[in-house]
């Protein structure tokens, strides 16, 4: 179920689980994806912790303005506005690829004495991904702003050709062809949605724009950094950069693992932050 709050006249597309008395979870998910990267690990966390995951401006069901301010700074001050809409004084965020950038500047620079508990997974840190998306990808993204028709050619060809989905979306991925394709099929037809064609440029030009590596220093909070081994999408150095910044975060390497350990490897990544959160 989609429901909408307003943060600055823009509606925000938010799921929520678990009871509002528990600790709550602001989850953040990254750049060409929505909030359903998080389903199954709020069904496993719902029991104890009170979900909120949001649609980033620009992304997934939220409203998408031309005009829209899609950089870094200005996301983490709406997930700091969804959490005051909510109540929460303090709270645990949780982000994914941009959306650990996002959680990462949240909680050292914008309110780090709110956030309780910091968790990156497969996060952008120093603002640059691999070669082959920052190339390929982004060249794709930048031609499909101005040929917004090149986004839904490619999705009816990802529909129609398991091995086209495949090379465009292996990067992402360890071993796609190992995964369910409906297993992913729902985020990567995100990725294509032509609605999108617009804030992603925006957005993309502010993740690597935006280097927290000297920031690290400033968060207060408990932190886990999940990478997968594998990553062809934010390179895996970057969890070695958090660290050495942060020598008391946690930093789980999940071997075999692409960019979404919670679809390639779901239980090597829910047991350890599970642990985390109830610490």
């Amino acid at each position: 179920m989609t429901d909408y709050l307003q943060i600055d006249h823009q509606n925000i597309a938010y799921t929520q689980a678990g009871s509002p008395t528990n600790p709550p979870v602001l989850f953040l998910h990254g750049i060409m994806s929505h909030r359903g990267v998080w389903t199954r690990t709020i069904e496993t966390l719902q029991q104890d912790f009170h979900c909120i995951a949001i649609d980033h401006l620009g992304f997934g069901n939220s409203d998408k303005p031309q005009d829209g301010d899609y950089s870094i700074a200005k996301q983490a001050e709406r997930a700091l506005k969804v959490a005051d809409h909510f109540g929460f004084d303090n709270f645990i965020v949780i982000g994914h690829s941009m959306g650990g950038q996002i959680a990462t500047y949240l909680a050292s620079n914008l309110a780090p004495e709110r956030v309780n508990k910091l968790v990156s997974v497969d996060g952008v840190v120093t603002g640059e991904l691999s070669s082959w998306v920052q190339n390929f990808t982004r060249k794709t993204v930048d031609t499909a702003h101005h040929v917004p028709a090149l986004y839904s050619t490619s999705l009816a060809i990802t529909k129609t050709s398991k091995t086209y989905a495949w090379f465009v979306f292996s990067p992402w991925f360890f071993n796609i062809r190992k995964l369910p394709y409906d297993l992913w099929e729902l985020d990567r037809k995100m990725a294509f949605n032509i609605e999108i064609a617009h804030s992603t440029p925006k957005a993309w030009d502010s993740l690597n724009a935006t280097d927290l590596t000297a920031s690290i220093k400033n968060i207060t909070a408990p932190t886990l950094v999940i990478f997968g081994e594998q990553d062809g999408t934010v390179p895996v150095a970057q969890a070695h950069v958090f660290k050495k910044q942060m020598s008391v975060a946690q930093l789980i390497l999940i071997e075999n693992c692409g960019h979404f350990p919670m679809y390639e490897e779901f239980d090597k990544y829910i047991m350890p932050l599970e642990k985390f959160l109830k610490q």
